[in-house]
This record gives C-alpha cells, sequence and structure tokens, in this order.
C-alpha cells in the first residue's frame, strides 16, 4: 500500500478526527506491520507507553482492524492467478451475498470486489496449474444466477 494514501480524508468537522501522530503510526505499520513498539514510538517521535496507547486505541476504534502476513504464493507452487469478472442474473443479484459467501468459502479465492458498471464482481483467485482455474469456474461460477464470467490471466501484480 503506498503510505501517502494515509491522510485523514474525512471531514474536518468530523468528531474522530485523527491526529497526525495517529497517522504517521498508520503510515509507519502500513510499510513494517512488524515494527517493535519501541522502533514505532522512535519513528513517530513518541514514548513507548504512550504509542502503544495510541496502537490499542486505533485498534479498538476499527481503524487498524488487523496485521496481515504476505506470502509468497509461489513459494507454495501457487503459479496461475486469475481475474475472473461476473455479471449476475437479473435474478440472480438478490443473491450475490450467497454467491459471494461461497466464493469466499473456496480456498482458490484471493479476493471479491463487488463493483459497478457492466460486471458485479471481480473475482482474484490462484491455483496451481491452469486446470484448477477451469475447475474452479465449472465449480463456483455454474450457477443460473450468473448471467456471464470473463477470465483474465494475471501476469503480474505489482503494489506501490
Amino acid at each position: 500500500m503506498n503510505s501517502e494514501l494515509i491522510v485523514d480524508h474525512r471531514s474536518q468537522s468530523n468528531d474522530s478526527h485523527l491526529a497526525e501522530v495517529d497517522l504517521a503510526i498508520l503510515r509507519e505499520l502500513s510499510s513494517d506491520a512488524r515494527i517493535s513498539n519501541k522502533d514505532l514510538a522512535g519513528r513517530v517521535g513518541l514514548a513507548a507507553s504512550t504509542c502503544s496507547g495510541r496502537v490499542s486505541a486505533l485498534r479498538s476504534r476499527g481503524i487498524i482492524s488487523g496485521f496481515h502476513a504476505q506470502i509468497d504464493f509461489g513459494a507454495l507452487g501457487l503459479h496461475v492467478f486469475g481475474m475472473i469478472s461476473v455479471r449476475m442474473s437479473p435474478v440472480g443479484r438478490s443473491k450475490m451475498s450467497e454467491v459471494i459467501a461461497g466464493l469466499l468459502r473456496a480456498p482458490e479465492t484471493l479476493d471479491v470486489f463487488q463493483v459497478s458498471g457492466e460486471r458485479d464482481l471481480l473475482v482474484h483467485i490462484a491455483t496451481a496449474h491452469p486446470t484448477g482455474l477451469n475447475a474452479f469456474i465449472d465449480e463456483h461460477l455454474s450457477d443460473p444466477t450468473i448471467a456471464h464470467t470473463q477470465t483474465s490471466l494475471v501476469f503480474g501484480h505489482h503494489r506501490p
């Protein structure tokens, strides 16, 4: 994630405005979520106990929702990535939450995005082999509530 995105975009009149030090904490954690509290405090200019309290407050307010490991999927033998755009049938739109829940249960699913435009969903998946991509489509996207799918292979994933 580009840490320059981490600014308070909410209205200044909002009572839950974030202090600049909180934004600095978020920027540092977005770069390295495993940073020690002592090092984090030093980088943002706080005492360690104050920094720990601010991180706890950010977590309890739901601003920090978790800490995640970045996995090298290739090291696990997953080399085929697909982005599948899904258009629901008009009747299927009422069942979209069920379709999304089913997609999220599939082990191949990395992300499901609900989008606007011609498509309703974008599904990002990873498999070991192209046959796994085909099997995913057959198993999870062959539903009468789905009107159309279009699959694109992902050749690269680039982050700031």
